[in-house]
């Protein structure tokens, strides 16, 4: 009798269990307990996902054998994918390994390189052998048109990385961006209707090949098209027109002073709501000069025109240097002919500036190469200022007229010398902005002013900081140094900066989704190696053989009963 008891018991036990598992199953629910909430969806990436209404599919290739840094990254993948997949029965996604069945190694990473999907080598070291895995940290997003049967994919990167990260950091870094890049794939897949950007070409700045690296990666998001505002000098009127059409000004280094009437243009488009973007130089260095046989260069500070604009508007660009402690190297040569060798040395004239964290344009981007940058001050007005970017606390400003010499590098680096406060480098002005022409005659007649509307400036005091390097008059990725192999953040944060300006705050916004992942000593691991290896084999088991022992003190219990 007791024994078909305790039968009843056990199968209403299963039968309770089993109709909860049911129950949940139906009802698709999850409950995300983490501090960060990693594992909860942004509101922004639920509306895009739902409004989706073309089939998409995922092909990730992170397939196959994995290093465990890239198990990681490849684990939250698939959480967050089964999540988007569920807001929308019409995303698939499914794991790819480039490598399977391949016998020409060589040439699919050729082919790889061809179509933009660089792969990453990963190295692993242990018991002092080194292993070497290829892995290609890319997803693709597909769809097709069934209306034109017309197909369309996106490369999307799942490999953040920033200067100076480990492997761990970087993989911490790529798993917080995830839903980020994930997002923003779908716009570029989806956009239909793009913003324009001008770039300005009228004012001896940065050239087309030294700013390709930039504005081919705005491609995808913004119709871009170069702006002479000096195209009709007869009718200035009829330049200001065309220019209001445009959504952004984009400014790179300009050398050519604006006239009276190209400042007007300039005040009117912003007072109309038209953001820009510049990067200008207050102190002139001739690089040329400086990398020449003499190695020597004279700072002069320089007027292009603009600091009365600025000043409206609520900044000085001063006519300084800023040096810093904290700076990248440069590469020089030592010794002649075939005995020479290229040495990197620390040189303070190109300061590794500070993003910005707290802001989506700086969150969750390295840091930024600027060279030959000024100080900038911030003027109490009508408009809202935030700071972009900063140098160090261990900083020093220099003012010209001075020589700069290359030999600098190599001298012994005085850090009592760096005691000045932190920089501001890169400034964000918003709101309605105050006009230079204001109870001034203007240089043309303009019978279309209206109400002042909101707008949005970014500064940099840094010309250069948007070119790329060239190498055999081919463009390299804007921010890697090709004479020290080093990657800087330029890019990531220009590229925030124009979407900021665009107004797509929403998107950057998951930028700042922080999540903190727990990373195993890897120290400590190797030293307690066997011991850690002992405890995970036996644990169980003793864990088991106490549960062993467990029901068969309960089981002689009852039947002693």
């Amino acid at each position: 009798m007791m024994q078909r008891f305790d039968i009843y018991r056990l199968l209403a036990a299963v039968g309770i269990i089993l109709l909860l598992m049911q129950v949940l199953f139906f009802f698709n629910s999850q409950w995300d307990l983490t501090l960060d909430q990693r594992y909860t969806l942004a509101d922004n990436t639920v509306e895009i996902t739902q409004s989706i209404e073309q089939p998409i599919l995922i092909d990730v290739m992170l397939g196959g054998d994995l290093p465990a840094n890239y198990q990681r990254l490849r684990t939250e993948l698939t959480i967050l994918l089964k999540q988007i997949s569920e807001q929308n029965e019409l995303i698939q996604y499914n794991f790819v390994d480039p490598f399977d069945g391949v016998e020409n190694k060589e040439g699919l990473i050729e082919e790889l390189y061809r179509y933009g999907l660089a792969p990453e080598v990963e190295i692993d070291r242990e018991n002092q052998s080194t292993d070497q895995t290829i892995v290609v940290p890319w997803m693709i997003l597909n769809i097709q048109d069934n209306s034109t049967f017309e197909s369309k994919s996106i490369r999307v990167s799942l490999l953040q990385k920033n200067l100076g990260d480990t492997a761990e950091e970087r993989i911490e870094q790529s798993i917080q961006q995830l839903e980020y890049n994930l997002t923003d794939g779908f716009h570029r897949l989806f956009l239909k209707e793009k913003k324009s950007i001008a770039v300005i070409n009228s004012h001896n700045g940065s050239s087309d090949l030294q700013l390709a690296s930039l504005l081919q990666s705005l491609v995808p998001y913004y119709s871009l098209a170069s702006f002479d505002l000096k195209a009709f000098p007869a009718q200035p009127s009829k330049t200001l027109e065309n220019l209001n059409r445009f959504d952004l000004l984009f400014v790179a280094n300009p050398t050519n002073e604006f006239t009276s009437e190209e400042k007007f243009m300039l005040d009117q488009f912003t007072q109309n709501g038209g953001n820009s973007l510049f990067m200008i130089d207050p102190v002139k260095i001739a690089q040329d000069s400086l990398f020449s046989i003499k190695g020597n260069a004279i700072a002069i500070p320089t007027d292009i025109g603009l600091d009365e604009l600025f000043f409206k508007y609520g900044a000085r660009l001063n006519k300084d240097i800023v040096t810093d402690l904290f700076s990248a190297p440069i590469v020089l040569a030592q010794g002649e002919n075939a005995s020479s060798e290229y040495r990197p040395y620390p040189w303070i004239y190109h300061p590794l500036v500070e993003p910005n964290a707290e802001h989506p344009i700086g969150s969750a981007v390295g840091n930024v190469l600027q060279q030959f940058v000024s100080s900038i001050d911030t003027l109490k007005n009508q408009t809202k200022k935030t700071i972009l970017l900063s140098t160090s606390n261990r900083s020093k400003v220099r003012k010209p007229p001075f020589m700069i010499a290359l030999e600098e590098a190599t001298k012994p680096i005085k850090p009592t010398n760096f005691e000045d406060k932190s920089n501001i480098t890169g400034v964000l002005i918003e709101g309605k902005f105050p006009s230079l022409f204001q109870n001034r005659i203007a240089p043309f007649t303009w019978d279309k002013t209206a109400d002042t509307r909101p707008a949005k400036m970014a500064i940099f005091s840094d010309g250069n900081m948007g070119e790329n390097q060239l190498d055999k008059g081919n463009p390299l990725e804007l921010g890697y140094d090709k004479w020290t192999n080093n990657l800087y953040a330029n890019k990531q944060l220009l590229q925030n900066t124009v979407h900021y300006l665009m107004g797509e705050n929403k998107r950057l916004i998951l930028r700042s989704k922080e999540i903190r992942l727990a990373f195993l000593d890897q120290t400590l691991v190797a030293e307690e190696k066997e011991k850690i290896q002992t405890v995970i084999f036996a644990l169980p088991l003793a864990v088991l053989a106490l549960i062993g022992l467990l029901f068969s003190s309960l089981r002689r219990r009852v039947y002693r009963r």
